[in-house]
């Protein structure tokens, strides 16, 4: 059956900030084609047969958010829309996620490690009520990112946010943070019906067999594709699934469906 693909978790910067954001993977060396900015994305979403991707802004310092959600707005085109990034701590937040819902950003986008917040603390919750009465997607980085950090969000810790967001798409990104423990896997399983994973990295990090056993046991119609662009390969993760032993349409559902859902407020409005 035909799949209309959607790239759930990609990343893009202005051309003055590409090479400094491959640092992080020691890529800053890379040639100009396979930096991260739009013109290389759209590139290799055509490579891929990828029809829409999402752009996964980090607001890393209180001070950049204005700076990355303008950007942000400004990257949004017919097969590219983005959250809005939010820093748990800058001034008058409150505020701040108003301006996400009015400037019709897709969602918000949270990374704690990279912002050094504990996103569970309880000083949060009334960004997260707010968020929740706004109805904003919320996509949450899980795992370590380059390494382990006191700041990382595992299953554990995510239930005390999801609790304050149940009306509204929950995305726990990578995997939930892919390769877990078996009591963290199982408080994965237990999480509410409006809580997805992303499969971000997971052609980098997983082997098949992993992955399919946890797609599998979480649930296919929660599952949504994702490469984490320029870190993970397209096409490499559109194979990943495509190798699995899912029916065909699970794997349209991982791929396509289950995002368009989520999405669908912001699709009609492009």
């Amino acid at each position: 059956m035909e799949t209309q693909i959607i790239d759930f978790h990609t990343h893009i910067y202005p051309v003055a900030l590409a090479r400094r954001a491959m640092e992080v993977v020691r890529r800053e060396g890379d040639p100009y084609d396979s930096l991260p900015i739009r013109e290389n994305l759209l590139r290799r979403m055509e490579e891929a047969d990828i029809s829409l991707s999402v752009v996964q802004p980090v607001v890393s310092r209180p001070e950049t958010q204005t700076d990355v959600n303008r950007f942000a707005r400004e990257i949004v085109r017919t097969n590219l829309i983005s959250f809005g990034g939010l820093h748990p701590d800058c001034p008058h937040v409150l505020e701040e996620i108003e301006k996400l819902k009015d400037l019709h950003m897709a969602g918000v986008k949270f990374h704690p490690p990279f912002q050094k917040v504990h996103l569970e603390d309880g000083k949060y919750r009334e960004i997260w009520e707010r968020i929740n009465h706004l109805g904003l997607p919320v996509l949450i980085h899980c795992g370590c990112a380059k390494v382990p950090s006191p700041y990382d969000l595992h299953p554990a810790s995510a239930e005390e946010i999801i609790r304050l967001l149940p009306d509204v798409p929950v995305i726990l990104a990578h995997m939930g943070g892919l390769s877990m423990d078996q009591t963290g896997e199982d408080r994965l399983y237990r999480m509410p019906e409006n809580v997805y994973i992303d499969t971000a990295m997971s052609a980098e990090f997983q082997d098949k067999d992993e992955f399919e056993r946890i797609a599998g046991s979480f649930g296919p119609d929660r599952v949504i594709f994702g490469s984490d662009f320029p870190y993970g390969s397209q096409r490499a993760a559109i194979r990943l699934i495509e190798e699995t032993g899912f029916s065909p349409w699970e794997k349209a559902a991982i791929l396509g469906e289950n995002a368009r859902k989520i999405l669908k407020d912001s699709i009609r409005k492009r």
